[in-house]
């Protein structure tokens, strides 16, 4: 198999996918060199946020990926503090909408406005930018809109672009969505629809921190350093270390030059086919208790994330332990449970390890970790 990280250099620099926003050329960055960066935005994200180490390295793997992240939790685990940190950490505009069931599309993507000339009267119509036209966008509470609202989005998470009025308007690069949920009011919310759900990359379930990460939490408030209770000038400064966008981009490009062997992909392909219940591969067992299971776009994200789960590592080459680690993220909100699976307590992270199981049992090098 050609690694592509063979097939980038000096030409790479030169070429139109390798230009920052501002039209300057996007750096290349050694495997070294981008793990350090990643590593040590990794380590000031979680120097403000506390006991959410899942949660910190799954919102940096769809970040290298260039995808985005569904957060669900209960209110006051740190998802809307999460986006604050990386915003500082990151040299890049930083936006939010806060979801609500009489939000409009136009409140999201923008609209255009007549403006009158007062001395000749002419009038016109000029495009006002909504909060999409940011690079980090926190959607909070995503699912309290409505539907119709809720696909305002489809075309940014997937064009990173929007159209209004017949015309399209690009995206700041890199562009990334922070969604947030509360999965226990039911009341006064609207499930995302499918064809959303599948354009996160991932989907995190934040849980409660442990007792140390707790008491560090009440530490840091009793001193009155906890981030996100900073008022005025403080709570907007920049990390002095903060990432520009151009270095951002080069670490999702050097992210995408991360070998993943044939053997790897096999399995990857195995495992998503498996998810399907008239696929040939789904065990009996299975059939039962899927109602659909994960398309194509779910292996693609899997190898995606995969990748930057390696660069994290200074890995030059996708393994499986990355893929265990990050098939429930990618894969637990592209498969759906019979109604019946559900009533019976089976969960979609059940499901994602009995087949993880048996592709690890047909394949011996993939459980070993040795490919």
């Amino acid at each position: 198999m050609t690694n592509p990280s063979t097939m980038s250099g000096a030409a790479d620099a030169e070429s139109p996918g390798s230009r920052g926003r501002s039209g300057g050329a996007v750096p290349v960055l050694a495997i070294g060199e981008a793990a350090r960066l990643a590593r040590e935005l990794k380590a000031g994200i979680e120097g403000a946020v506390f006991g959410q180490e899942t949660l910190v390295t799954e919102a940096l793997c769809a970040l290298l990926a260039g995808g985005h992240i569904l957060m669900t939790g209960a209110p006051g685990l740190a998802k809307t503090t999460l986006v604050r940190v990386f915003s500082r950490h990151l040299g890049m505009k930083f936006g939010r909408v806060q979801f609500t069931p009489d939000l409009l599309p136009s409140d999201i993507t923008g609209s255009d406005v007549l403006n009158v000339d007062e001395g000749s009267g002419r009038r016109s119509f000029e495009f006002s930018p909504g909060p999409v036209f940011a690079n980090l966008l926190l959607a909070d509470e995503i699912n309290r809109a409505s539907p119709r609202t809720q696909s305002a989005l489809l075309e940014a998470m997937q064009e990173r672009s929007v159209t209004v009025g017949g015309r399209l308007h690009q995206l700041p690069q890199p562009f990334m969505v922070f969604a947030t949920q509360n999965p226990f009011e039911s009341e006064g919310t609207f499930p995302l629809p499918e064809a959303q759900m599948d354009r996160f990359l991932v989907h995190t379930l934040v849980d409660y921190p442990d007792a140390d990460s707790e008491s560090r939490i009440l530490r840091e408030h009793a001193a009155s350093r906890l981030f996100g209770e900073q008022v005025g000038e403080k709570s907007r400064e920049r990390s002095s270390t903060a990432l520009d966008e151009s270095t951002v981009q080069a670490l999702i490009a050097r992210a995408r030059d991360v070998r993943v062997d044939d053997e790897i992909l096999a399995g990857i392909r195995d495992l998503v086919r498996s998810t399907r219940p008239d696929d040939p591969l789904c065990p009996e067992p299975a059939r039962k208790q899927i109602w659909y299971g994960a398309g194509p776009r779910a292996g693609i994200s899997l190898v995606s994330t995969c990748r930057a789960l390696a660069l994290l590592e200074a890995g030059e080459s996708v393994r499986w332990q990355h893929v265990r680690r990050l098939a429930k993220p990618v894969l637990r909100h592209r498969v759906r449970l019979t109604a019946q699976a559900m009533r019976a307590d089976f969960s979609e992270d059940r499901l994602i390890d009995d087949l993880l199981a048996r592709v690890e049992a047909e394949t011996a090098n993939l459980a070993r970790g040795v490919s």
